[in-house]
């Protein structure tokens, strides 16, 4: 019987769409599932028998503080002996922040006494959804083929949209316009293999920082556009710079060597005047100006 109960929780827990990883009582991880492996790209050939603070998923919260050593849901749950619940960002395998919900669990065994914790966590609705969207745009060749989001030509059609929704709809709808520092310095000094590594974690993790409704491009070369719907001064400030933060703390591994990465970003709310050439160039001097003040920064306007 405990056999067969066993077995019973091993396939139910490697058939949800929910990553679980167990650890003991030194955060050592005896247990990953396969949605643990798709949502981090991480094997658990990989990731067994090392601790969850070993340079793996170095979870943050939005102002980008390492939890690992200070705030770790895991050993919260431990101590405490009951579930801890937070919202926070790992780091993927590719170097994307990927914001995810955590719900820690304490193990005890007969006696009671806690010998480890299960770790649930899952990305949501919203990312699925956006991934499926952008997949039916790959018929209408509106597809960035390095990066895997929108282009430049989607990105173009949908501005013009958010414009029209402001002036038609009274909607408050915001822009941000993103430029990897010092782009070109990281593609001559390691080439342009680990360059498009860096395109892609950076698209990956504010694709995966978005709402459904909301929309990211590579508008070109190293720049990407974000559209943000329904959102206020105060919470587009807000939100560009948490993203600013986690794309700070997102990293390219180059031979054990971490190769971080950031970022200039211009933000406004779309005007009811705009055109796509004026606001794309409103947000591309408010990046400029923080390209000329020290970088890794954001400027509203």
């Amino acid at each position: 019987m405990k056999k067969a109960m066993k077995k019973y929780y091993e396939t139910a827990a490697e058939n949800t769409v929910d990553g679980i990883y167990f650890v003991d009582r030194k955060r050592k991880i005896l247990y990953w599932n396969k949605a643990a492996e798709e949502i981090t790209g991480y094997k658990k050939e990989e990731i067994i028998n090392k601790r969850c603070f070993d340079n793996i998923l170095r979870h943050v919260d939005e102002n980008g503080t390492l939890l690992c050593f200070t705030k770790c849901p895991l050993v919260r749950a431990m101590e405490k002996g009951e579930i801890v619940s937070e919202n926070v960002y790992l780091h993927d395998k590719n170097g994307a922040r990927i914001p995810v919900n955590v719900e820690a669990i304490p193990v005890r065994n007969r006696k009671g006494e806690i010998v480890g914790a299960v770790e649930r966590f899952n990305q949501g609705w919203g990312l699925p959804l956006i991934r499926e969207n952008i997949q039916k745009l790959q018929k209408d060749a509106f597809i960035d083929q390095l990066t895997q989001i929108p282009n430049r030509r989607y990105l173009e059609i949908k501005i013009d949209e958010a414009i029209k929704e402001v002036n038609l709809l009274n909607k408050s709808n915001g822009f941000l316009f993103i430029d990897i520092d010092d782009f070109k310095k990281l593609n001559d000094t390691y080439g342009h293999l680990i360059g498009d590594r860096v395109l892609r974690a950076i698209a990956q993790t504010i694709l995966s920082n978005i709402k459904p409704h909301d929309i990211v491009g590579r508008y070109g070369g190293e720049e990407f556009a974000v559209i943000l719907k329904d959102i206020d001064e105060e919470n587009l400030k807000k939100f560009t710079n948490t993203l600013r933060i986690l794309i700070n703390n997102s990293s390219i591994d180059i031979d054990g060597r971490e190769l971080s990465i950031t970022t200039s970003i211009g933000c406004t709310l779309i005007r009811k005047d705009d055109t796509i050439q004026s606001l794309i160039a409103r947000a591309d001097a408010l990046m400029y100006e923080v390209k000329k003040s020290g970088k890794n920064n954001c400027k509203f306007g």
